[in-house]
């Protein structure tokens, strides 16, 4: 992930356009128009339909906008960068893109595992979660996942030298011992390894508390106040493991590409182009997949969709005021 950065990261190959090249523009790019239309309906469906009156949905948009912009930002400079190497008019656009990939990328799984943190605190004490994430503590915690995204995103522009940042992607060997800390011990420490026990933390403790109030029920006659809470809860469960498939997609589609990055750039072997390629697809596929998942199985976000889109397609007409009325029926009498 280090590296993706970098406008051509890819293991040597040809410079000519082949089949496979072609192919894996066409691709990408029906990945940038889903990933901006999906991510950017699903902001506009939070904000207009005033979903961020729960704290939930906070974590839920920086999501989206950190897919969103990585379909507008980055995925298409990795398109331009298949036609042409030099494709960046002057070295400064260069620098800007470099940090896009892990700034974004980054911002998403931190957003994940605030999402899986906030649905536990939801689940495990419902009664008083308003205490324990209040707006401004979320708001707080959302400033601290773009800034630290940041923090990570921008240490390699500092050492490397353009060369390797806008066209070679190698590491820098004068750096090789910052190099090794930024890629094991931030990288994956803080995008893979820290999330992966945050996510999975949260959601088998959900599903520990699921089973217990399962076997809770199944032993106590169901009034109706208990039938509404039980309706509650498995509404919020089934609203969590939408989340926990969200976070393990993430997980898979971007596990592949550090591992083969870390090989590529620390190990001995070479990596064929066609593996790079493919999980940099799968990678880069994530972006697109978080909206699908979600319009498709959060039952709120598409009720919202659908009211606001029932709202711009189909507007009601104008009434006309009472008092207007009568004065209209009352003319000529």
């Amino acid at each position: 992930m280090a590296d993706y950065n970098s406008t051509s990261s890819t293991p040597t190959q040809s410079s000519t356009l082949t089949v496979s090249g072609i192919f894996l523009i066409a691709y990408l790019s029906l990945i940038v128009v889903t990933a901006l239309g999906g991510n950017g309906l699903l902001v506009t469906v939070i904000i207009r339909r005033q979903l961020l009156q729960k704290v939930h949905y906070y974590f839920i948009l920086s999501l989206a906008t950190s897919d969103f912009l990585n379909g507008l930002l980055k995925i298409p400079t990795t398109i331009l960068g298949r036609f042409d190497r030099n494709w960046y008019p002057s070295y400064t656009i260069c620098y800007f893109t470099t940090p896009l990939g892990v700034l974004f990328g980054a911002a998403s799984v931190f957003s994940l595992s605030a999402v899986a943190i906030n649905r536990y605190l939801v689940i495990s004490s419902p009664l008083n979660y308003t205490d324990r994430m209040p707006p401004y503590l979320a708001k707080t915690l959302l400033a601290l996942i773009w800034f630290g995204s940041l923090c990570l995103a921008i240490p390699p522009v500092m050492w490397r030298e353009k060369e390797a940042i806008c066209r070679s992607g190698k590491i820098s060997e004068e750096h090789y011992t910052s190099e090794v800390l930024y890629f094991f011990l931030a990288l994956w420490l803080f995008v893979i390894v820290i999330p992966c026990i945050v996510m999975s933390v949260s959601y088998v403790k959900i599903y520990l508390i699921a089973r217990y109030h399962a076997l809770q029920i199944d032993s106590q006659i169901q009034a109706s106040t208990l039938y509404q809470q039980t309706r509650k809860r498995r509404k919020d469960l089934k609203a969590a493991a939408v989340l926990a498939v969200i976070g393990g997609i993430f997980i898979l589609c971007w596990l592949p590409f550090f591992i083969v990055q870390t090989v590529h750039k620390f190990g001995k072997g070479q990596i064929s182009p066609i593996y790079f390629n493919i999980f940099l697809c799968v990678m880069y596929t994530n972006s697109a997949l978080d909206p699908t998942l979600l319009f498709l199985f959060n039952a709120e976000i598409r009720r919202a969709l659908v009211r606001m889109l029932c709202r711009v397609f189909f507007k009601p007409k104008p009434q006309i005021p009472q008092s207007e009325l009568s004065s209209f029926l009352n003319q000529g009498t």
